[in-house]
């Protein structure tokens, strides 16, 4: 209740006591109209607190809801932002695995293209021709090896006849090979071998020094190689960086080798 509505049921109220006391009554009356008035006046105090406590129960039940709304909006939120987190999280670990799978395709992809091109002998790559034997990728490898430590030389001679009469050791005449070039001047030679037959290794001088191979040819050993003297060309492979040519002339198996400028 406002203060004006106070001030008009005072007021009021000091009339009808007033009104009373004019009038001629007695004590007894006077008595009963005051605890009437005493009466409403506890009324109207019980139904303004009932009103009151009504008005706090209801702001207090709004406030309650509304801390209900907003609690499960930020638990809402808050599952979000962890679902989005768990989302971040596993994003890197499924582009990596995505990442390694597509690299592990692309490898397979090369190996297969390369596949007939490439070879492994004792964890040397060697650069092939399809249909190329083993053996002859072992011969490659050895020349390789042979050229690339450039022994010193066991005879210095430019003559072929000098050379000849040197290698007694070997179970065959060294020749000369249509391969190589008039150009090229021979300085001599020394013993090796060749997958266990003894060889004899015949060095020329030229821009990249070129080491000429020659040993007995045994079929059964080396296998079928190409033949120059019926017009086949020989196997050419590359090993650690040394260009390596394979094939028989005379009856003999002849390599040479040069490093790749």
């Amino acid at each position: 209740m406002t203060k004006k509505t106070d001030a008009a049921d005072l007021s009021f109220k000091a009339l009808v006591k007033q009104h009373i006391e004019s009038q001629t009554m007695s004590d007894e009356g006077l008595a009963r109209i005051e605890s009437l008035l005493v009466g409403v006046e506890q009324t109207e105090d019980k139904s303004l607190k009932k009103a009151e406590q009504d008005e706090a129960h209801q702001v207090k039940a709004a406030q309650a809801k509304n801390a209900g709304a907003e609690s499960s909006a930020a638990q809402l939120s808050s599952n979000d932002f962890a679902a989005g987190e768990e989302r971040n999280h596993n994003r890197p670990t499924r582009f990596k695995s995505m990442l390694a799978l597509v690299a592990s395709v692309l490898l397979l992809v090369f190996s297969l293209h390369w596949s007939p091109e490439l070879s492994w002998q004792g964890g040397v790559s060697i650069n092939q021709q399809s249909g190329v034997s083993d053996m002859s990728i072992k011969i490659a490898a050895e020349v390789a090896k042979n050229h690339i430590k450039m022994k010193p030389l066991e005879v210095q001679t430019a003559e072929l006849s000098t050379l000849r009469d040197y290698f007694t050791a070997l179970d065959f005449t060294p020749a000369s090979s249509s391969r190589i070039g008039g150009g090229k001047q021979m300085i001599g030679g020394r013993y090796c071998s060749i997958q266990g037959l003894t060889a004899a290794q015949i060095r020329f001088a030229d821009k990249q020094p070129l080491t000429l191979y020659q040993v007995q040819y045994d079929k059964a050993l080396y296998g079928e190689l190409p033949s120059v003297d019926l017009g086949q060309q020989p196997i050419e492979l590359v090993d650690r960086g040394v260009a390596v040519s394979i094939w028989v002339e005379k009856g003999l198996l002849m390599a040479t080798a040069r490093s790749i400028e």
